[in-house]
């Protein structure tokens, strides 16, 4: 595990352009932080959906766990506020909403621990 790079920074708060020219330029789109945090958990984090498009149209694996096991799609779960564009592009990409992290908690427990009816419906063909 490495710190951040330029492409972590771009997946908070950067477009789409910024990331490709990155990820051209030879930047892994999967590369962990010293906490196991890939570029896609900060998009997901941060609501950069056109770069989270970007990270797994360019290799990013989808599942990768931090150090606490929390995936991106349990961290878009938690921040999400009912903004379901994340949880839809993760979960069109394949993202396991049954993988526990450390805690033993799901991405789908967690939608339906924090009763937001916004965050669990994405989740209802799971029920």
């Amino acid at each position: 595990m490495t710190s951040r790079t330029a492409l972590h920074q771009v997946a908070r708060s950067g477009t789409a352009a910024e990331a490709t020219a990155l990820i051209a330029s030879g930047e892994d789109p999967g590369s962990p932080d010293h906490n196991g945090f890939t570029p896609l958990h900060l998009a997901a984090q941060f609501g950069n959906l056109a770069v989270a498009e970007i990270l797994l149209r360019s290799g990013a694996p989808v599942d990768p766990q931090n150090t606490h096991s929390n995936t991106p799609l349990f961290t878009a779960v938690f921040t999400s506020q009912g903004h379901g564009d994340m949880i839809n592009l993760l979960r069109a990409h394949g993202a396991n909403p049954t993988l526990p992290n450390a805690a033993g908690q799901t991405p789908l427990g967690l939608a339906r621990l924090i009763a937001n009816h916004n965050v669990h419906q994405f989740f209802t063909d799971l029920d």
